[in-house]
């Protein structure tokens, strides 16, 4: 297969403090070691996909600001071509507010889309050439919902797999995943989408099914210190998480899925490709920030010497 992908998706700076603790609503708290971080889930993706090896283009849309600047200057740093990331006049560049908690590493964010929100569908016209010689589209729900829909198609008419990393599950109608190869949520996203209780592998595949019988080919779910779970059809496979000690679990997701297409790309079963991903994304729990998080390819094999990430039939 060609070993290109394309990310069509959101980049935003993020404001990143480590606290004790998560404050409770009104809570006012102290907390230390402030950062500012290029992030984003679509230039997470991108760039955690270049890093394992692969070309990599990307669409979207920063401001006329400090903040694109920065962002754009540290895209290219990590080799992904920019060629398609547009500036908004009217807009300022998409921002993430994140807090870390410090010894478990679980984070809270707040997004404020900003320019992420100017890219229309026409700006998709560009990647006609880009589909041509991809193996894979990217995608994900912080950039209008229409983009992501008809970005889907272009890419597919195209005869490349697509990938929806279904978070922040907003505004997505369950009738639009159809347009996917593969649905990637975790566990909150997935309840969001199907409305049921989503807290354990049972409940996750029970949701899963419900996708599958309205149209998705394939779901993969992220589950963190759960694992990953596969469902294709009428099967279910549990792969175990590699354990590792986690710092900071921002941009974990973003590792996992670009872990997961790249492995699809390179033409390996769904299986694999879930234990790959699982590699990656607990890799990048051990390491502070999100892009900063991001494995290389020897990071990944690391992980995967380790103990764990057993695959089960359900």
């Amino acid at each position: 297969m060609r070993d290109v992908i394309v990310v069509v998706g959101s980049i935003n700076t993020d404001l990143v403090v480590k606290s004790e603790r998560i404050p409770k609503p009104g809570e006012n708290i102290c907390g230390k070691g402030f950062s500012m971080v290029p992030g984003g889930k679509g230039a997470n993706q991108a760039v955690a996909a270049r890093r394992l090896g692969t070309e990599v283009y990307m669409l979207g849309c920063v401001g006329r600001d400090l903040f694109g600047d920065f962002l754009i200057r540290n895209l290219e740093k990590c080799g992904v071509s920019t060629s398609f990331v547009k500036r908004a006049d009217d807009y300022f560049t998409g921002t993430a507010l994140i807090v870390v908690e410090e010894d478990t590493g679980i984070n809270t964010i707040v997004v404020d889309p900003g320019a992420n929100m100017a890219l229309k569908v026409e700006d998709l016209s560009v990647l006609q050439g880009v589909f041509e010689k991809a193996s894979v589209a990217l995608f994900q729900l912080e950039v209008p919902t229409e983009v992501v829909i008809e970005g889907s198609k272009m890419a597919k008419e195209k005869g490349v797999v697509t990938i929806l990393d279904a978070g922040p599950p907003r505004g997505m109608v369950l009738s639009a995943l159809e347009h996917f190869d593969i649905v990637s949520p975790n566990i909150h996203e997935l309840a969001s989408l199907t409305g049921f209780t989503v807290n354990n592998v049972d409940q996750a595949k029970e949701a899963s099914l419900f996708l599958i019988e309205r149209g998705v080919p394939k779901v993969v779910v992220k589950m963190g210190e759960q694992g990953a779970l596969l469902v294709e059809g009428q099967k279910a496979t549990h792969c175990a998480a590699f354990p590792v000690e986690a710092v900071d679990a921002t941009a974990a997701g973003d590792a996992f899925t670009a872990a997961l297409a790249l492995s699809v790309a390179q033409g390996k079963s769904m299986r694999d490709s879930v234990i790959y991903a699982n590699a990656a994304g607990a890799y990048a729990v051990t390491v502070f920030g999100a892009q900063l998080s991001m494995p290389t390819v020897e990071d990944v094999q690391g992980i995967l010497s380790r103990k764990g990430g057993e695959c089960f039939e359900l």
